[in-house]
């Protein structure tokens, strides 16, 4: 567990407490929220317990147990699963017959690590990334298209009719999620994990194989990885070589918000549903880990109704994250005026920079993998 030395300071406590009261002000302000807390006697004494609390370190604690219990109860999963098939049925009915899925990875046996993620025009990039990808031990990818304008299918044909690359045309906007909650019914019998990612996004273990890393956690039904967000470098233009190797400094701090943040990698059969980008609801009283098996709930919440999307520190020496949520400053003018496919304003170009006037580091953790990635490109 955390110790008291690992608490965070005032200002930080602040803004968890901040944004956990607000999230507990709207649930009992919601209909369906006053009726939860009616019927769970439970629900009412951690209420009372909150409200007794004094400093805002046990203020935020003891609402953080609050929210937690409630998210546990089966009325707020259903309603939770309800709001994701709703979702879920009108994409459907919206693009019925423009969804066909390309997949000749064939029936036989269990994948144990899959990844599924969401592109959009990164034909330029895919190659690296599905490669490198297989190096790390994923044994398939669920490759979801939306939009793309440029010559993505060309890209990936290869992987594609080896079956290693299940393809999937996503149309519309505001439709990440979704693409993830299919990837989940499509792999809950086919895949022991499933990592949910974006294309700027190289997850890996600098222990070893992410698939072997995984065993240790196969007890819990999902593990939190945290982010390194890694700028421009002084790149202006598209530099030539692999992603991997043209970008290698980052922020530093480990306690920076962004660098707190998670993407989950999940048991899709112990998944209820996922109607936020980082994080799962999961079947039961069960809660995703980080990599030191500390619970990821309702307590570090660096932004609204987001608890389960951070830990309190930055956490990378078994799983990380390498986020290149910039690449140079070309790229990152393309995708200001591409969008998101979970149907968030287009980036905006100086706020995206602004995140790197901060003290950075140089990281080279993940070059071992991109050897092997430039061997790979080179056969």
């Amino acid at each position: 567990m955390h110790s008291e030395n690992d608490d965070p300071d005032e200002k930080i406590t602040a803004l968890f407490l901040e944004n956990n009261e607000r999230y507990l002000r709207e649930l009992r302000a919601s209909r369906f929220g006053r009726l939860v807390f009616r019927l769970r006697p439970r629900l009412r004494r951690l209420y009372r317990a909150y409200c007794r609390a004094s400093s805002p370190r046990e203020r935020n604690q003891r609402c953080a147990e609050v929210l937690n219990a409630y998210e546990e109860r089966f009325l707020w999963k259903a309603a939770m699963w309800r709001k994701c098939f709703a979702e879920d049925l009108r994409l459907f009915l919206h693009h019925a017959g423009h969804r066909p899925v390309t997949d000749h990875s064939g029936r036989g046996g269990k994948d144990y690590y899959s990844v599924a993620v969401i592109v959009k025009n990164e034909a330029r990039y895919i190659r690296e990334f599905i490669l490198f990808y297989r190096s790390t031990g994923a044994d398939r990818i669920y490759l979801y298209d939306n939009d793309s304008t440029d010559d993505l299918p060309e890209k990936i044909d290869p992987f594609i009719r080896s079956g290693y690359v299940v393809y999937r045309k996503w149309p519309g906007t505001m439709v990440q999620n979704a693409a993830y909650r299919d990837a989940i019914r499509r792999t809950r019998h086919r895949t022991v994990w499933l990592a949910l990612i974006d294309a700027d996004e190289y997850l890996f273990s600098p222990a070893g194989k992410t698939s072997d890393q995984l065993r240790a956690y196969e007890s819990f039904p999902g593990v939190g990885v945290n982010w390194l967000l890694f700028g421009p470098g002084g790149h202006d233009r598209r530099p030539e070589g692999l992603v991997m190797r043209s970008y290698t400094w980052r922020i530093a701090d480990e306690r920076n918000v962004m660098n707190c943040h998670i993407k989950s990698i999940v048991q899709p059969r112990r998944v209820v549903c996922m109607f936020h980008a980082h994080y799962a609801i999961y079947r039961g009283k069960g809660y995703a880990v980080d990599e030191k098996r500390e619970a990821i709930r309702n307590t570090f919440a660096f932004a609204g109704r987001a608890g389960r999307a951070f830990t309190l520190f930055n956490h990378r020496d078994v799983f990380r994250i390498h986020h290149y949520t910039t690449k140079s400053l070309e790229d990152l003018r393309e995708k200001c005026r591409r969008g998101y496919p979970d149907g968030s304003p287009n980036a905006v170009f100086e706020e995206q920079l602004r995140a790197f006037e901060t003290e950075l580091v140089q990281d080279e953790t993940i070059f071992p993998l991109s050897e092997q990635v430039e061997a790979s490109l080179k056969a």
